[in-house]
């Protein structure tokens, strides 16, 4: 009986392998067809649901050809997973180069298979997010440099009691950012005001 249970498994799993296999050459194609958007149109109407931002081309091509099931609650969750692991897996599969047609032996090396191809592009994913983040946050520390090495001009004028200008001074200001110059010229601005009224008030 046990023995009669693995056969099956291993017949399964053979048969999920050649499944994914058949989708990964699918998508192979529609990818590259001049009708990809209406051919993925489609898809999204079979499935009967409605693709969201994060629904990649091979959720839906996907579940074409594998039967992932999914009655009760926990069967569904169960569902999504496998269908997640399953796109990972071919995304891995993509960008490692490896053909629709030498997936199934590939999976017979030992140490691959749809789970390790599915963590090695989870952990290509979060290389690729990690060197995206610190090629930002190098970015802003540049332009923040940048900015700290400007010269910005700032201006106050002083006017008579008849409203003709006494004085112009201009003041040069290093090693500030934009931020600061705002506040800076907001405080000249009420500067100037306050002037003006204790000149008017004379």
């Amino acid at each position: 009986m046990q023995r009669a249970g693995l056969n099956i498994r291993k017949a399964s799993d053979a048969q999920h392998l050649e499944a994914i296999a058949l989708a990964y050459a699918t998508y192979i194609r529609i990818s590259a067809s001049l009708l990809r958007a209406a051919i993925m149109a489609e898809l999204e109407i079979l499935s009967g649901r409605k693709r969201s931002r994060t629904t990649h081309d091979l959720h839906l091509i996907v579940e074409r050809f594998v039967s992932y099931g999914g009655e009760t609650a926990a069967e569904r969750l169960a569902a999504r997973k496998l269908i997640s692991r399953d796109v990972r897996a071919i995304q891995h599969l993509e960008s490692a180069k490896v053909l629709p047609s030498r997936v199934q032996a590939l999976a017979a090396t030992p140490g691959q298979g749809l789970h390790a191809w599915a963590r090695q592009r989870a952990v290509a994913k979060r290389v690729c997010s990690s060197s995206a983040n610190a090629m930002a946050e190098a970015r802003r520390a540049k332009a923040e440099a940048q900015q700290r090495a400007l010269i910005h001009e700032v201006s106050m004028t002083t006017r008579r009691p008849d409203g003709s200008q006494k004085a112009k001074r201009r003041y040069a200001i290093t090693g500030v950012l934009g931020a600061e110059i705002v506040g800076l010229r907001r405080r000249l601005k009420g500067l100037e005001g306050r002037n003006a009224r204790k000149t008017l008030n004379r």
